[in-house]
């Protein structure tokens, strides 16, 4: 009988062991779950808004760019933005086009007010394309003057040639009077 009780004892301390191991633990809080802060959106800027409209319309086929170059003009008759102004200058100064004019698309771009509220790389953008254009259009017109001077020249040969041909003809002449 001796050994029961000592049995029950056992089993008793040891069930009570546990029974105040599990009183003294702490109740743990819920783990507290953090969520990553919502990605901030940062709206574009004026300069690359403008660079995905020209990444757009330089893949575009002429008849599209066409008619695009119709609603820009358009655009910029009714609505008289800084934003139209600068996409018609792009849609103007694309090469192969049938409505391509960098006079007209430097004009535009120098037609923004200065006092305009332009962020600094839409400044420097309008500076730097203004500057590429001016330059452009003073080349053309360089290329404009020795293509006349070209042909001014050929014309002149062709004179000289043909003053040439007319001595040449002369000798000849002179030449078969004399012989009997």
């Amino acid at each position: 009988m001796n050994i029961i009780p000592k049995k029950i004892w056992g089993f008793l301390t040891i069930l009570l062991i546990i029974l105040t191991a599990c009183s003294t633990i702490p109740e743990c809080p819920p783990p507290i779950v953090t969520l990553p802060p919502p990605p901030v959106v940062i709206p574009p800027s004026q300069l690359e808004v403008l660079m995905q409209y020209f990444e757009s319309i330089r893949k575009m086929p002429v008849t599209e760019l066409v008619k695009e170059h119709d609603k820009a003009k358009q655009n910029l008759i009714l609505a008289k933005s800084d934003t139209a102004r600068a996409e018609l200058a792009l849609l103007l100064i694309l090469p192969s086009t049938p409505f391509r004019d960098t006079g007209a698309a430097l004009n535009l771009l120098n037609e923004l007010p200065k006092e305009t509220k332009l962020s600094a790389s839409m400044r420097s953008f309008r500076y730097l394309l203004s500057i590429l254009l001016a330059e452009q259009q003073r080349i053309n017109g360089s290329a404009n003057e020795l293509s006349q001077k070209l042909k001014d020249e050929q014309k002149y040969s062709e004179v000289l040639k043909n003053q040439i041909d007319n001595i040449k003809n002369m000798e000849k002449n002179l030449i078969l009077r004399d012989k009997p």
